[in-house]
């Protein structure tokens, strides 16, 4: 059965890198939903976070086939548990002075932050997991969503290990 998961790239960060990995995804007909991209606190390394679609026998062949690639120093896939994953999310909402401080308060109910407020719109920063994004925007989407901008997903193993 195809799930999502997160896959964790450590490479040095050479130019083309991103599009070498991209390309090993594209050749083997892999499905990536998305990916960040990043410098590392390791100097001279960016780390990349995908998530991908597929079965464990799938992951298994992309994690030998990225390994593969020079200038991929590790590659990791963050199991179900243990994993922290967030996303960020910005999005700009239509807000009147009637429907202003409702949207201001579910915001705040969500944890997120308001960042303008305009005479016809109000922009929310919110983090989380996908399926808090997900709900917040159902929430939103009865006032009218005029704007939707989304980093993805970073991924994070809990404790000491990378």
């Amino acid at each position: 059965m195809s799930k999502t998961h997160e896959i964790l790239i450590i490479a040095k960060n050479t130019n083309g890198i991103v599009a070498r990995i991209m390309s090993l995804f594209n050749r083997r007909g892999y499905f990536v939903k998305n990916m960040t991209a990043g410098v590392t606190n390791i100097s001279g390394h960016a780390r990349l976070t995908l998530s991908v679609e597929g079965d464990e026998e799938a992951l298994d062949q992309i994690q030998k086939q990225v390994y593969k690639i020079v200038d991929v120093v590790k590659v990791k896939i963050f199991p179900k548990e243990g994993t922290i994953r967030r996303e960020l999310m910005l999005i700009k909402v239509k807000a009147n002075h009637e429907t202003r401080a409702q949207i201001i308060q579910i915001a705040d109910i969500y944890r997120s932050n308001v960042l303008d407020v305009g005479p016809n719109s109000i922009v929310i920063e919110i983090t989380g997991s996908v399926s808090k994004l997900h709900g917040f925007v159902q929430m939103m989407d009865t006032y009218g969503i005029l704007e939707i901008a989304k980093t993805g997903v970073v991924a994070m193993s809990r404790g000491e290990k990378m």
